[in-house]
């Protein structure tokens, strides 16, 4: 796993030590930076949904229904 390419960030997510970011790619597809106690976890790109889509998965993540792609 590798940290992805990201230009642009549009929202931080926090709660309870852990983080997440929304982010636009090079390509303009939305993805998402996951942290957890200010440690990269991993990164997903999500081809094709929109930016309410990596939102909702990044508050999914800091409220702990989503891990790890």
């Amino acid at each position: 796993m590798s940290m992805k390419v990201f230009n642009d960030l549009y929202h931080t997510f926090h709660h309870e030590g852990r983080k997440a970011e929304v982010w636009k790619d090079e390509h303009g597809n939305w993805g998402c930076r996951y942290w957890e106690g200010n440690i990269w976890k991993f990164d997903e790109i999500y081809k094709g949904h929109s930016k309410v889509y990596a939102e909702s998965a990044a508050e999914n993540y800091v409220m702990g229904i989503k891990n790890a792609g």
